[in-house]
């Protein structure tokens, strides 16, 4: 099974990759060319004698409910001391997450549409060392040896032999192993060397707080609603890729997020902020399959960055979404395209005008 390590007070989000880096790194599915760079192997295995606390979950989106379990790994790390090269330290704190996510594997195996996301890895990446969850962030390739793995496997080979572990933080719906046969119960045989603690479901205004319920939120645009239960505007996080320059030749230059095969919850034209290099920058976002230029059916998420024209070309942007502008169309001419471009840059910049 391929594990792969952040250390997130480490991470350089803005590495360049190159061909050479491909081959040492992840490769989350075949279309993605977003891999992260695994820390030097020193800076692990120095890491490597502590003992760690570890929640394991897709988390995306990294919503309120998240936020509530990795608080909860936090207050058991902070309050748990260990002794480590003669001192007390805190335990190392670990989440673990899958690429692809697990539902996406076997939906590709049968040819299923995937889930919609909510975000990318790399904003999973942005937020836990954002809110400071975790310490290190393990990515496990989710293939078909890792789905064969029984419970036992999982916890001997990769959660005490390869990660320390001596505490477990789980949901109360939590499952793993081969066909999820596992569940908390599976750590009993080892309570001697693991202890677990299960966090309840996160109720918030009489609805269970979860990545389905936003989704089901996101397919109606309904962006108010989602920011109580994400705790925040829904970003995508990815490198600026080519696209067919469509936008240029139209006066309208776009930047384009490298998506492999994810597809995001959101669908229509928005109101957004684009992060690049520090920098915030007012913009239009365009989240579809574009109908009018392309025929592929293949989902894109671009925008375009009000008054500004830069070469951005390899950088890594962040896309908030702000409000809802638009659904997505098919003109019947570029003419068309074009003239409902300029209505939506008009009305987003009065929108950007009156925002406090």
């Amino acid at each position: 099974m391929d594990m792969y390590r952040i250390l997130l007070n480490d991470v350089l989000l803005n590495d360049q990759v190159n061909n050479d880096d491909i081959k040492n790194n992840i490769t989350i599915n075949k279309q993605v060319s977003e891999p992260y760079k695994p820390n030097k192997l020193d800076k692990l295995n120095r890491l490597d004698h502590l003992k760690s606390i570890v929640t394991i979950g897709n988390f995306d989106g990294l919503h309120v409910g998240h936020i509530h379990l990795l608080e909860t790994m936090n207050h058991i790390a902070n309050t748990t001391n260990t002794v480590n090269a003669a001192k007390d330290q805190r335990l190392r704190r670990i989440v673990i997450t899958f690429e692809p996510l697990p539902t996406e594997y076997f939906c590709d195996k049968i040819h299923k549409s995937r889930l919609s996301r909510l975000g990318l890895l790399r904003d999973k990446v942005l937020l836990l060392q954002q809110f400071n969850l975790a310490d290190e962030l393990v990515i496990i390739k989710f293939n078909a040896a890792c789905a064969n793995l029984t419970p036992d496997e999982f916890i001997q080979n990769y959660l005490l032999l390869q990660l320390n572990i001596v505490h477990i933080v789980v949901g109360h719906d939590f499952r793993f192993g081969c066909n999820r046969i596992g569940n908390i119960d599976s750590f009993a045989k080892y309570k001697n060397k693991i202890s677990t603690t299960i966090v309840d479901q996160f109720i918030l205004l009489n609805k269970r707080v979860s990545s389905s319920l936003i989704r089901d939120l996101a397919k109606h645009n309904q962006l108010a609603e989602i920011r109580v239960y994400l705790g925040r505007n829904i970003q995508y996080t990815s490198r600026v890729v080519h696209g067919n320059h469509i936008g240029r030749t139209l006066g309208v230059p776009t930047i384009n997020l490298s998506l492999g095969r994810n597809q995001p919850a959101l669908w229509g034209i928005y109101l957004a902020y684009v992060y690049i290099d520090n920098i915030k920058y007012n913009a239009v976002a365009s989240i579809g399959k574009n109908p009018t230029v392309s025929h592929r059916g293949v989902y894109q998420l671009e925008a375009h960055l009000l008054d500004v024209d830069l070469d951005l070309y390899g950088k890594i942007a962040t896309i908030e979404i702000l409000e809802f502008m638009r659904e997505e169309l098919k003109f019947n001419d570029m003419q068309e395209l074009m003239l409902q471009m300029q209505t939506d840059l008009l009305q987003a910049r009065s929108a950007f005008a009156t925002r406090i």
